[in-house]
């Protein structure tokens, strides 16, 4: 199949919207309305998931099917943990949240679910899977950055910093690489593997709405 990462997609839209789009949480942070706590907890539990997707990177890594891929995911992984991480545990600094407050973080009810739900599939499954299983967060947040990148926000408000950080050329770079890697991955899939990568890509974006829910209802 040609173009999986859009068919994937497409076949899963009416998902994608309320993550991407109509969820409440997404809505006023791309309006500029959405309230310092509800941000600052989905910091927190975001900090917990960048850890565990690091942990997936490495996996991903460990299964590579040839030395390129091998350095495209421990490329990823450094870029995560040396870079990514340092530039989150710095933003929570600048939006009320102490290093020992991040790091005493326990992982809510739908962090750890989701969270299980991509290191359970990168132990069981190869490299393809666990492409398709990060391919809902990474195109998502490029998504919902671009939707309201030119949204008129507070220059300096968390709000316009996290979609500009988002809306990056280099977040932008990572994502199409990672679309396009699932598409090559579509043009050597069978019907029953196609199959296969839509349930887990539909899990992905259900577990991507309960990770915002849980930011959004946390202090109601």
């Amino acid at each position: 199949m040609k173009n999986l990462s859009k068919y994937l997609k497409e076949k899963n839209n009416d998902l994608w919207a309320i993550a991407n789009c109509e969820h409440p949480f997404v809505k006023e942070l791309g309006n500029g309305s959405l309230p310092l706590d509800k941000f600052q907890y989905y910091l927190k539990q975001d900090y917990i998931f960048l850890l565990n997707y690091c942990k997936v990177l490495a996996i991903a890594a460990s299964k590579s099917s040839s030395e390129s891929m091998m350095k495209r995911w421990v490329s990823l992984l450094n870029e995560t943990l040396n870079s990514e991480m340092d530039l989150h545990r710095n933003f929570c600094h600048d939006f009320g949240i102490s290093l020992s407050n991040l790091e005493k973080t326990v992982a809510d009810s739908s962090t750890n679910n989701y969270c299980n739900f991509l290191i359970n599939n990168a132990h069981q499954n190869s490299e393809t899977f666990i492409a398709i299983s990060l391919l809902p967060c990474q195109w998502g947040y490029q998504d919902i950055a671009q939707k309201f990148v030119k949204n008129n926000l507070k220059p300096k408000s968390f709000h316009k910093i996290w979609i500009e950080s988002y809306s990056s050329n280099e977040y932008q770079d990572v994502t199409e690489w990672l679309k396009k890697y699932v598409d090559e991955i579509g043009k050597n899939s069978s019907k029953e593997e196609i199959e296969k990568y839509d349930e887990l890509f539909q899990l992905g974006i259900k577990f991507e709405i309960g990770f915002w829910d849980s930011a959004w209802n946390s202090l109601k």
